[in-house]
């Protein structure tokens, strides 16, 4: 076998398909004999630059991979990531938000005409309101798993308080303003509307918005997690039960804070430009006083019970008939038809109650 048959055998069966798809520096050192310079273009949407490379470079490749996977609603293939091997010794990787390239030669005509192009196509990548990106880990690190989330549409006037109106208006500004930072805060009690309202938040941002589940949330400056953030700027990252990344710090366990702080306002902050949500349920008093300095903090509102007024008015437009007697949650008005199974000596109640009811059958 002669040194250049054992080097492709080498680099295939070693670095090849040493990760989940195709390995494009190896792919290139394969093909050409050689280590290749690398060229990232970020914030571009794949199908985008894949319609523009076929539609205008198409006679240039020479060879294409796909990595893609069938959407859960369609019977069609959506491209995660493509691999294009092109004359002239160049391959071109497409991501998820991101194109590189590959090349040995810098004053090389073609690569410089279809970088032009993708630059000019560059642009804050939008997905559809109804998606969540959740950061997951897989076999090869954190990476992003797409989901969709019901899209919801919600009377702020009937579920909430008058004085909740101008703060959604607040936060709606901020996290669709670009190359933002900051922390929103939504407390309160369980069953108060907080996931409600996050949904229907969700549907109105016109941004990547990352979700990151509770038992990763005490990692929010590990360096994979950064490099999602890194991949994804300017972004919107929720965190649900945020309640030990945001509580005050006691001696020797500041990390977490300290990590939130750095991401939402520190020097990865001028950079990342991540704007941050955390819903907990604990009052707002135990939060952290770094995480509500003035600057810092986008908005914050305490989720609790609806007034009667309020809650006789959710109830009615629910078509509920009883009467209410004292302040209750969101989920309490909705479920008053939801059966109350009672042992048989027990007498029989209508509607909720704690120390005394709350509703009335009218």
């Amino acid at each position: 076998m002669d040194n250049v048959a054992l080097q492709k055998d080498i680099n295939y069966k070693g670095t090849l398909f040493s990760k989940h798809f195709i390995d494009s520096k190896s792919l290139f050192l394969f093909h050409f004999h050689r280590l290749p310079s690398i060229t990232i273009v970020r914030q571009v949407d794949h199908e985008k630059i894949w319609k523009m490379l076929q539609d205008e470079f198409g006679n240039h490749i020479v060879e294409q991979y796909h990595y893609t996977a069938v959407s859960k609603k369609k019977a069609t293939e959506e491209k995660e990531e493509s691999i294009l091997l092109l004359d002239e010794g160049l391959v071109i990787e497409i991501g998820d938000g991101y194109c590189e390239f590959y090349f040995s030669e810098t004053k090389h005509i073609l690569l410089q005409k279809i970088m032009n192009r993708v630059v000019a196509l560059r642009g804050t990548q939008r997905t559809k309101p109804q998606e969540i990106n959740l950061i997951t880990r897989g076999d090869y690190g954190l990476e992003l798993t797409k989901m969709d989330v019901k899209r919801s549409q919600l009377n702020l006037d009937l579920y909430y308080e008058d004085d909740f109106l101008p703060v959604h208006q607040t936060i709606l500004r901020r996290l669709n303003k670009k190359d933002d930072k900051g922390i929103v805060l939504l407390h309160g009690l369980p069953g108060t509307g907080k996931t409600t309202y996050l949904r229907y938040l969700i549907g109105k941002v016109k941004k990547r918005v990352l979700f990151i589940p509770p038992d990763l949330a005490s990692q929010i400056a590990n360096p994979e997690l950064v490099r999602l953030l890194v991949d994804n700027p300017n972004c919107v990252l929720v965190i649900e039960d945020a309640e030990s990344l945001l509580m005050q710090r006691q001696s020797g366990q500041d990390s977490a804070v300290s990590n939130l702080l750095n991401i939402s306002d520190g020097l990865l902050s001028d950079f990342l430009n991540v704007q941050i949500v955390c819903t907990f349920n604990n009052h707002a008093s135990l939060v952290d006083s770094a995480i509500i300095r003035k600057g810092r903090l986008i908005a914050s509102y305490d989720f609790h019970r609806l007034s009667v007024k309020k809650a006789q008015q959710l109830s009615r437009h629910l078509g509920y008939h009883s009467l209410i007697l004292a302040p209750m949650t969101v989920s309490e008005i909705v479920i008053q038809k939801e059966q109350n199974f009672t042992a048989p000596h027990e007498r029989p109640v209508i509607g909720f109650q704690s120390s005394k009811s709350v509703v009335k059958a009218v």
